[in-house]
């Protein structure tokens, strides 16, 4: 005889809650963590960092490896780049502006007490100098080497690692905010007395705009074509390298933070409307608007543009995991003639020709960003170096070289793209326990 319908539910209920219990466990268990990361609009949330202050700043390293952030509390925070706090330092007062340099060798912070302050990768500080007004802001070049500061005494300070002060240029006014080429070359300045202007490393002013309202931060991209300036307004202005206005976005709050990915293709920007905008540089206009619960403070894209930090007044620093793609270099179009060298080399250096496939892939020498395939490295010293190639997406290449005085040494990297497994989701190891316990249940006799 064939169970009735209550008989059937009696025994699924008796039977199987135990089952559905321990299923229901592994479900949860099986979902790894970051791929549940919270989903605000278009951005995944990755993780969170929160503290009891008001965060000013947030940067992140040209490598992608660590972010930074402070607030008004007097402490700096270094995390690696999935979230995990590698360590925190106490400073004299509030921060105003902070930089982190490659695998988080050198992390820079500006207080408001006017003093600026170099750490080592294990937050020891490594030296710390008073300028005699508030510090508001500072920037790293990627490998460290230099780092630029601007101050309310109406200086820009360029120091090198070591401490050791390369110059100083009085511009008068209050410097709101400074920002580093990856190489250095090209220092970027925003006023609060309606300015932005550009410095080369000898401390020559290349180029000056007058903006129609204060600017609160500017930011160069790595490779130091694009200068982006954030005003009070909530205009964002964008220039080429030459001191061009090239185009210009208005969010209509002001832009407290600005962030540019390499060669400008993304921008970020950071608001008191609560939300960061992350802009097109193809399109010159917003492509994502990244929603918060407080003003943003500080915003900072990785170098691919595909990852986002933001800091804000709620104490919170959020990691995200930006919708779009990595655009690498165009295709050079020319080619050295096969009569001439393809590289100059000394007797005392060499030389470096870095190929990938696909092109585009971020080139780094012993850990140090380098620029982008296909690249030639000259001025490497001779010995063994360690040559790494990573494009977003694909699996990192990492090849140890060694040199020859005055030759140039080939590198190709062919990347693999990196497997993404399907992520096992609750609804459906749920959905299939339950169907397969209901099945039993009915195919039960007595």
């Amino acid at each position: 005889m064939k169970n009735t319908g209550t008989e059937i539910l009696r025994k699924f209920a008796g039977r199987g809650a135990v089952l559905i219990g321990l299923l229901l466990i592994i479900a949860f268990c099986a979902v790894p963590a970051v791929s549940a990361g919270t989903v605000t609009g278009d951005a995944t949330q990755l993780w969170q960092f929160s503290k009891n202050t008001n965060f000013i700043d947030t940067d992140i390293s040209q490598d992608d490896t660590f972010v930074v952030t402070a607030g008004v509390t007097p402490y700096i925070y270094l995390l690696s780049s999935n979230g995990n706090l590698v360590w925190e330092a106490e400073t004299d007062g509030a921060a105003s502006g902070v930089s982190v340099s490659n695998g988080g060798m050198y992390t820079a912070v500006g207080t408001k007490k006017g003093s600026l302050y170099l750490f080592d990768r294990n937050g020891a500080v490594l030296w710390k100098v008073t300028l005699g007004d508030v510090v508001y802001d500072a920037a790293l070049s990627s490998g460290g080497t230099y780092l630029a500061a601007g101050s309310d005494d109406g200086c820009v300070y360029l120091y090198k690692n070591s401490g050791e002060l390369i110059w100083k240029k009085k511009i008068n006014g209050n410097i709101y905010a400074v920002g580093i080429s990856d190489d250095g070359s090209i220092i970027a300045v925003g006023k609060r007395e309606f300015d932005v202007s550009a410095y080369d490393l000898q401390g020559n002013r290349l180029w000056s705009y007058k903006t129609p309202e204060q600017v609160l931060d500017v930011d160069v991209s790595p490779d130091g074509s694009r200068i982006v300036a954030g005003c009070s307004d909530g205009r964002i202005f964008v220039f080429d390298r030459e001191g061009s206005m090239l185009w210009s976005y208005d969010v209509k709050r002001a832009v407290n933070g600005v962030s540019a990915s390499l060669y400008g293709n993304y921008i970020a920007a950071g608001s008191d409307d609560l939300c960061t905008h992350v802009l097109s540089d193809k399109t010159r206009g917003e492509v994502l608007r990244v929603p918060s619960f407080s003003k943003v403070r500080g915003a900072a894209l990785t170098t691919t543009g595909t990852n986002l930090a933001a800091a804000s007044d709620d104490g919170t620093l959020k990691y995200y995991a930006l919708p779009i793609s990595y655009t690498p270099a165009p295709e050079a179009t020319t080619a050295p003639s096969p009569n001439q060298p393809a590289v100059p080399v000394t007797t005392e250096y060499a030389a470096i020709d870095v190929t990938s496939m696909p092109q585009g892939a971020l080139i780094y020498v012993d850990n140090a960003y380098k620029g982008t395939t296909p690249g030639i490295i000259t001025d490497v010293s001779a010995g063994a170096h360690t040559v790494t190639v990573s494009l977003d997406g694909y699996n990192a290449y990492s090849t140890q070289v060694n040199l020859a005085a005055g030759t140039t040494t080939t590198v190709s990297a062919t990347l693999a793209p990196i497997t993404k497994s399907s992520p096992v989701t609750i609804v459906t190891v749920i959905s299939a326990a339950i169907a397969a316990l209901f099945i039993i249940a009915v195919g039960r006799r007595d």
